[in-house]
């Protein structure tokens, strides 16, 4: 169902042709984001995210994003949930646009730094169990393909995949995340 949905944004949002000038160098934006965990279990998995961006030459910008998620560990019959809080800040390439560059293609590559929180802070486990850390500082590079799309002079579409590589996380070192968004220029 879900990938009905996002053909059917996709086959709009490329229909749909505006005339204004875009990626003016100088031209800011607000972002806000929704991202899913691939092969999440049952739980929800998911991340929400909002910064700003800072367009600069070539349909080329600077982004700066906080973002929350929670994901949920499994363990016997309990699930553990992990929070992080991080800031990703980078650089986005503009690869390919259409003439009018009403839909692009961009390539992101940054940094994260932020805080993991593991079973909201807890270190004892329902069952007696210890944790061996329940928080921590965690850092690292991240990489994201999006695909961008005018729907006004002013309002963006984004789909985008995203792959982060985070020292000193407990889910792991690599994650993957795919989601949408809308950022609003102004």
């Amino acid at each position: 169902m879900n990938k009905i949905f996002l053909a059917t944004i996709f086959i709009i949002m490329m229909s749909i042709e505006t005339l204004a000038q875009q990626m003016i160098p100088k031209q800011k934006g607000f972002e806000i984001s929704y991202s899913v965990f691939p092969q999440s279990p049952e739980k929800q998995n998911y991340a929400l995210g909002a910064g700003v961006i800072s367009y600069t030459r070539n349909g080329n910008y600077l982004f700066g994003l906080a973002e929350y998620s929670r994901k949920y560990y499994e363990y016997a019959l309990y699930d553990i949930p992990i929070d992080t809080f991080l800031f990703n800040g980078g650089y986005s390439l503009y690869l390919w646009g259409d003439l009018m560059r009403n839909v692009n293609i961009n390539l992101g590559i940054g940094g994260s730094l932020g805080y993991e929180q593991v079973n909201r802070g807890n270190e004892m486990i329902y069952d007696g169990s210890i944790l061996n850390s329940a928080e921590n500082f965690i850092y690292g590079a991240n990489g994201k393909l999006s695909l961008e799309s005018y729907l006004t002079e002013q309002l963006v579409f984004l789909v985008n995949g995203q792959l982060r590589y985070l020292q000193n996380s407990e889910l792991g070192q690599f994650h993957a995340l795919f989601g949408f968004g809308l950022r609003f220029n102004f």
